[in-house]
């Protein structure tokens, strides 16, 4: 039996009055915590406040020892370094006919105002986008995402969409992946960080996916979502540098998802 002291809660809790107030009605208490608070009152400022005492795990720490050597792989900084110029830069191809096309700017509310600044600062600091003084111009919004009051960044390429050469490159079918599944009993599933954004839009082509802001026009330098080809082009790119594994049976891919898979461990 462990044995610890008891402490009365002598804390001050905040008087406002719309403030919610949770009652600590059971023994809460860590391992290697020296004390024990029963039927404590505390403001939600207070429990908010002691949970940010508690230590977060380094990177280190939550990986397995048998991946030690590929730390580095799981740093969140490296999924957002510029990519490399490689054979599967995005590009885009118009049609004869094209002429560029000019849009109206998106009114904003006071809350996409912020989101849009952000956006945009972040994405100029990694090298995403750049300013821009290309003759077309494609809409920037928002829209909503499925969780509540989230907004989501859009890029409305439709009519650019309309006047690209479409790539064939198919996606995989889905019954064929399930397929290759049936015998496997053990599964492993990575899902790439900023799937689109690892892949360039190739040099003399950014023009064509340039966007229009109430800051300004900006073209992108990587891969967006909402351009037509961009599907094609990122599993052409998954199929080639992943294609050792897919040949040889224990590795399926669908766009930015990849399973392994094994009958036994």
């Amino acid at each position: 039996m462990v044995r610890r002291p008891i402490k009365q809660f002598s804390g001050t809790l905040d008087r406002a009055e719309d403030e919610e107030v949770i009652i600590w009605s059971f023994i809460r208490g860590e391992e290697d915590s020296d004390e024990i608070r029963i039927n404590a009152k505390l403001s939600t400022s207070q429990v908010l406040a002691q949970a940010h005492k508690v230590k977060l795990k380094s990177l280190e720490e939550l990986i397995p020892p048998y991946l030690s050597d590929y730390t580095d792989r799981f740093e969140k900084k490296k999924s957002k370094r510029f990519p490399p110029s490689r054979p599967y830069d995005h590009t885009i191809d118009l049609k004869p006919d094209f002429k560029p096309r000019d849009c109206k700017v998106y009114s904003l509310s006071p809350k996409e105002r912020i989101k849009q600044d952000k956006f945009l600062d972040e994405n100029l600091r990694k090298g995403y986008i750049r300013p821009s003084k290309s003759p077309m111009a494609s809409p920037f919004f928002f829209v909503s995402k499925k969780k509540a009051g989230a907004l989501r960044p859009c890029q409305d390429y439709r009519d650019l969409n309309n006047r690209t050469i479409k790539n064939q490159y198919p996606l995989p079918l889905i019954t064929d992946l399930i397929d290759k599944l049936m015998t496997a009993c053990v599964f492993t599933k990575l899902d790439l960080r900023n799937e689109y954004n690892n892949i360039q839009i190739k040099d003399g082509d950014q023009w064509k996916a340039a966007f229009k802001t109430p800051r300004g026009l900006f073209e992108p330098t990587v891969m967006f979502f909402g351009l037509t080809n961009s599907p094609a082009t990122f599993q052409a790119f998954m199929n080639d540098i992943l294609k050792d594994f897919i040949n040889k049976g224990w590795c399926v891919v669908y766009m930015d998802d990849i399973l392994i898979f094994s009958d036994d461990r």
